[in-house]
């Protein structure tokens, strides 16, 4: 997703979800270049599926974070929530120049393309022509919901240069280290604490998200450190975590068959699932993937090249992002 242009060295990435920011500072795009690794685990209600409920308190933290890791007046790049981000394809008349298809998606709002909310913004990418329609990959977050981040960064004195979505930054990361299947559907599957997000990809273009919301008691969650080490840690019944695992294999296999079946027709099969996520349970996830999907699972070990633990793999993905604004 780029919705500034242009290019920068330096990198300021931050990764803001319900539980936590964390923020990778690095001196190039090249995780080889990381200078910082920082997180502040967030307090319940804070922010609640990706929107800030009480700005005022998420000022007063991002004020503290930006002053103990030295950031004032520096340009940085986030992610936008993914709860409040649709990626689809969408065709318009192949005559039309590339550079009024973002005007030729706002009128087709509301009639050709559909959204679940009425306060678009549009950043697209023109993936091919077929019949004379040119096929338009399409993102589109809540307004809304961009500004209520753009706003806390300004109260803080950040100035965001570059915008992405957690999905393509972990992307990047797995493209980065060679990972991903070349030619085939890739299911890529990020199980984060709070919620989990799936997102398609064929040659190496996003082409279906979901997000699925856990239905865990959040309450269930408490910190737990040693030394500068702060740890998620499940206090509940354990009961409870294995049917959570249960549920999101059922959930994942459940939009994989809709995909193969109802968008490719049969036509068509995933050919691997890339897997992370910053849930401290993510090793049983994946074990239990293991048992149910005749897949290939691929996942992101520990780094050997940089001291960035596995959690901040959005935020090493964000770093490696080219395209920033100056």
């Amino acid at each position: 997703m780029n919705l500034f242009q242009q290019t920068n060295q330096k990198r300021h990435a931050f990764i803001i979800k319900d539980h936590v920011i964390r923020y990778i500072g690095s001196k190039q795009p090249d995780l080889l270049q990381i200078t910082q690794i920082k997180e502040r685990y967030l307090p319940l209600g804070i922010v609640v599926n990706g929107q800030i409920e009480d700005m005022t308190t998420f000022v007063t933290i991002l004020t503290e974070c930006v002053e103990e890791w030295k950031l004032k007046r520096q340009r940085i790049q986030f992610c936008l929530p993914q709860q409040h981000t649709i990626i689809r394809t969408h065709f318009i008349d192949g005559t039309i120049p590339d550079e009024e298809v973002k005007g030729q998606l706002y009128l087709d709002l509301g009639e050709s393309l559909l959204l679940p909310f009425d306060d678009p913004i549009f950043d697209f990418k023109v993936i091919g022509m077929h019949d004379g329609q040119k096929e338009v990959l399409l993102f589109a977050s809540r307004e809304s919901v961009l500004n209520q981040y753009i706003d806390a960064f300004s109260e803080v004195h950040l100035k965001p240069n570059a915008a992405d979505l957690s999905t393509l930054s972990a992307y990047r990361l797995f493209f980065e280290n060679g990972q991903v299947q070349t030619g085939a559907y890739v299911i890529q599957v990020q199980i984060d604490a709070m919620v989990t997000t799936i997102t398609i990809f064929k040659d190496h273009h996003p082409l279906f998200l979901s997000t699925i919301l856990s239905e865990l008691d959040q309450e269930g969650w408490s910190l737990t450190g040693e030394g500068d080490v702060t740890r998620l840690t499940w206090t509940k019944e354990e009961e409870e975590m294995e049917e959570a695992i249960e549920e999101c294999v059922r959930e994942v296999e459940k939009v994989m068959n809709f995909y193969q079946f109802n968008v490719l027709k049969g036509e068509g099969e995933m050919g691997q699932m890339l897997l992370c996520g910053d849930h401290p349970y993510l090793t049983q996830f994946e074990a239990a993937f293991s048992e149910r999907l005749m897949l290939e699972i691929v996942g992101l070990s520990e780094q050997t090249k940089n001291d960035a633990p596995v959690r901040y793999y959005d935020a090493q993905g964000l770093v490696l992002k080219k395209e920033v604004y100056r």
